[in-house]
């Protein structure tokens, strides 16, 4: 072969699609590893009279999303899978370790105060 003719396929395969399933989901997710691991793909989930989620991925592990505080101008939830958790906001993601952590985390980035739980 030529070397351009490697060149060209070296650079094609690099640019192939790699296949779900040369990742694997681990066997535990924890705060540690959530980030940087494959995210398995949820099978199914439901939502509650609340509007809080619940459901199962491809491999089996139970997750859910549940609102930590319920007004107009908070939003915020918690995100739990195996070991791993963090909150969702509409200013992004929060990495705390409790909910009122994450709160007191999302109030200082909006300016709130208490009576914006009202």
């Amino acid at each position: 072969m030529s070397r351009l003719f490697r060149q060209v396929a070296l650079i094609l395969f690099c640019f192939l699609p790699v296949s779900a399933s040369a990742f694997t989901v681990p066997e535990t997710y924890t705060n540690s590893n959530f980030f940087d691991s494959y995210q398995d793909e949820p099978q199914s989930f439901t939502r509650d009279e609340l509007g809080n989620f619940s459901g199962v991925t491809n491999s089996g592990k139970l997750f859910t999303q549940q609102y930590v505080v319920t007004s107009i101008s908070v939003r915020l939830q918690r995100f739990s899978i195996d070991k791993a958790f963090f909150y969702i906001s509409d200013q992004g993601i929060i990495s705390a370790d409790s909910d009122i952590q994450a709160l007191s985390v999302y109030l200082s980035s909006r300016d709130l105060s208490l009576e914006d739980f009202g």
